[in-house]
């Protein structure tokens, strides 16, 4: 019962990290712009660098208008199945 218990436990606590990192979302950014953009957008060509999207909100970046990336989150968040 107690190695029962033991397994488990382990599962979960290691299902809960691993749906951390897989909540992650890179975004890129440039150095002296205010955005934070898709890997592919068009406004972005050259001096980009990833980050996560949570340190990108930290430092004060917001979404590009252009390539919308934190619509890719919601539709993910709405339909996980759908492949982009």
């Amino acid at each position: 019962m107690r190695n029962r218990f033991l397994l488990t436990s382990a599962f979960i606590i290691l299902f809960t990290i691993i749906s951390q990192f897989a909540k992650a979302q890179t975004v890129y950014v440039t150095e002296k712009g205010k955005k934070y953009h898709k890997k592919n957008c068009s406004v972005v060509s050259e001096g980009k660098k990833g980050q996560e999207l949570a340190e990108a909100q930290k430092n004060g970046y917001e979404p590009c208008a252009v390539c919308k990336p934190n619509e890719a989150k919601k539709q993910e968040a709405t339909d996980p199945k759908k492949k982009k």
